[in-house]
């Protein structure tokens, strides 16, 4: 920093001094100061008045401005995405404690989805089908196949249709409204047909990268089975956010979802990278947290198995409460910043929490 560069209070805008530890205009306490027109860290959401082309969707004064998602490439490294993804995920818990009703269908969908996978095991085990997958998961019979098929697509509806919810919630909230559960609900269930079709082909894709997978995992093939995945991965989490708030029909959204970001693909990789890496994070710190209470639990009596397994079951579950709402909380932001973009045929706000993660 330069001796010569003005400094000016963040709070009131009088001039400060790098030594400062206060203002003396206004009494906000300062650390090392803030160069003139220097963004204060923590957002405060108001609601913007809609302009010609501009947003009408919940974002900070000091984030207010004009944003260019290339921004995102700044700080390069897992360091920085990590920094982001951090700051994102901080900015949508703060939005979720403003409305509670945001993170509640993540774990109706947790919930749902273990009680589905637990009829799936019993009606499995009943039958004696339970051994016959066992017996043929490396070779992939046509058994296999043919009850894996239909389990993996219910779930994938399961899913989403709760992130279907997630998005009308969080596109409601940064809009200025009162998120409610049953117009969520409607919602969704307005969308079905679509959802429906696009757990179809995630269904495929699922297949298709488990058979490139094959018997005796190769590293080559296991690469381009995780880069398909994850490619699918993004462009459906680019698809919801259209389908849910367009109410358009899949191939309308696939359209729509290239038209918004096939300019800007790359960055909103580089953005994303950054939420997954605190994702990984998340689920990493909180198994670890459950195997360091199972195992104790378990050394000390093996009776207390079942209670160690519950317990490592219920951490789980709130890390994939947090990371499914976190990413949907991104592309949600990503999709409105995008649509308002195109509208006003300029760089526009970005809505919160994304503007703080990309100041």
């Amino acid at each position: 920093m330069s001796q010569n560069e003005e400094l000016r209070c963040p709070q009131c805008g009088a001039k400060i001094y790098l030594t400062d530890s206060e203002c003396l205009s206004c009494g906000a306490k300062l650390d090392e100061g803030r160069l003139a027109g220097a963004e204060p860290i923590a957002p405060i959401a108001v609601e913007l008045e809609p302009s010609a082309g501009g947003p009408n969707y919940r974002t900070s004064p000091v984030h207010a401005r004009p944003w260019d998602p290339a921004a995102m490439a700044v700080g390069a490294g897992y360091k920085g995405k990590l920094h982001r993804g951090w700051i994102f995920l901080t900015q949508s818990m703060i939005m979720w404690t403003r409305d509670k009703d945001l993170l509640i269908p993540s774990v109706l969908a947790v919930i749902t989805m273990v009680a589905f996978y637990a009829i799936c095991y019993g009606i499995l085990r009943l039958t004696g089908l339970w051994d016959t997958i066992g017996s043929n998961q490396d070779g992939r019979g046509l058994v296999w196949w043919v009850i894996m098929v239909p389990i993996v697509a219910v779930a994938y509806i399961i899913s989403y249709f709760y992130t279907g919810m997630t998005v009308n919630l969080i596109d409601t909230h940064l809009r200025g409204r009162d998120a409610k559960l049953g117009e969520a609900y409607m919602d969704a269930l307005k969308n079905l047909w679509a959802l429906v079709q696009l757990a179809v082909i995630s269904t495929l894709v699922s297949m298709l990268t488990s058979a490139m997978r094959g018997k005796g995992r190769s590293r080559a093939r296991e690469l381009a089975a995780e880069a398909v995945e994850y490619a699918w991965q993004a462009a459906t989490y680019l698809m919801l956010p259209v389908i849910i708030i367009e109410d358009v029909p899949l191939t309308e959204a696939m359209k729509r979802a290239w038209q918004l970001h096939s300019k800007r693909l790359s960055d909103v990789v580089i953005a994303e990278i950054g939420v997954t890496l605190v994702n990984k994070v998340i689920g990493t710190v909180l198994l670890l947290v459950a195997v360091g209470i199972g195992i104790p639990l378990y050394f000390l009596s093996p009776a207390l198995l079942a209670v160690a397994i519950i317990i490592g079951i219920a951490i789980i579950s709130v890390g994939i409460v947090f990371t499914a709402y976190l990413r949907t909380a991104y592309y949600t932001c990503l999709y409105l910043w995008a649509a308002a973009t195109e509208e006003a045929k300029q760089p526009v706000a970005a809505p919160e929490p994304l503007a703080a993660a990309v100041a």
